[in-house]
C-alpha cells in the first residue's frame, strides 16, 4: 500500500511524498501507530503534516529506503572562512531539522543516523554547529538530549578566543541559544575539576 504524505513546501504549496506503508512503518512508533490496520479503512492513506516542509520529509523518505543521510557534507577546503561558516552551517541547519524530525516521529534509528551525520558534517567541514542551527535543536528537544550534549562538548573541548581572526566563536557566541551556553560552561568547569578528558566519539551520543 502507498501512503500520501501530504506537506508544505518551503514556498507554501501543498505536496504529496509517496512512500510504501511498511517502509514508512519500518523504524517510526508514530507511523506504526497511526497506520495501524485496524484504524485504517482503503480510502484513509493520507497522513498530513502541516508543521514539516516537504524537503525535511523527503530526506526521511530517501533515508528510509537507502539507508544513508540524503543530505551531501560540505567539505572544507581553500574557501575563506566566512564562506567555510556559511556553507556548514546550512549543511548543520538541515541536519538539525531532521534530527527534530525524527524526535517528533519517535524514530531513534534515524536520530541516530543525524547524530552521526552531525559529527561527520563537524569532521569534514573543520567547523562547529552555529547560532541557527542550535537554535533549532534546542527549540525541539529536551534537556539532556544526545543531540544537545554533543554541541556542549564541542563547545566545551574545542572555543577559544580568536578574535584575531575577525571570525569564528568570538563573533557568533552571543548568538547561541542561553541554555546551550549554560550547558556548555556546566560542562567546561565539569572538565576543569577533572583535569579534563577527552572529547567523546561519536558512539556515545548513540541511543
Amino acid at each position: 500500500m502507498i501512503i500520501q504524505l501530504v506537506v508544505p513546501s518551503s514556498a507554501g504549496e501543498i505536496v504529496r511524498l509517496s512512500v510504501h506503508r511498511g517502509v514508512l512503518c519500518k523504524s517510526s512508533s508514530f507511523f506504526q501507530n497511526a497506520l495501524k490496520p485496524e484504524w485504517t479503512t482503503q480510502e484513509e492513506r493520507v497522513v498530513n503534516l502541516p508543521e514539516d516542509f516537504a524537503g525535511t520529509v523527503s530526506n526521511y523518505i530517501k533515508w528510509l529506503y537507502h539507508d544513508k543521510i540524503a543530505i551531501e557534507l560540505y567539505q572544507a577546503g581553500d574557501d575563506k572562512i566566512e564562506k567555510k561558516a556559511e556553507e556548514a552551517e546550512k549543511v548543520f541547519c538541515l541536519l538539525a531539522e531532521a534530527y527534530i524530525f525524527g524526535e517528533k516521529i519517535l524514530d531513534t534509528q534515524y536520530r541516530n543516523a543525524a547524530v552521526k551525520a552531525i559529527h561527520d558534517a563537524q569532521m569534514s567541514s573543520h567547523w562547529s554547529m552555529g547560532p541557527e542551527s542550535v537554535s533549532i535543536i534546542y527549540e525541539g528537544t529536551l534537556s539532556g538530549s544526545p543531540v544537545r550534549r554533543i554541541i556542549a562538548d564541542r563547545f566545551a573541548h574545542s572555543a577559544y578566543d580568536d578574535s584575531e581572526n575577525g571570525y569564528g566563536w568570538m563573533q557568533f557566541v552571543d548568538g547561541y541559544p542561553r541554555d546551550a551556553l549554560a550547558d556548555a560552561i556546566k560542562l567546561l568547569l565539569h572538565l576543569r575539576k577533572s583535569d579534563g578528558r577527552p572529547e567523546p566519539g561519536v558512539e556515545s551520543y548513540l541511543e
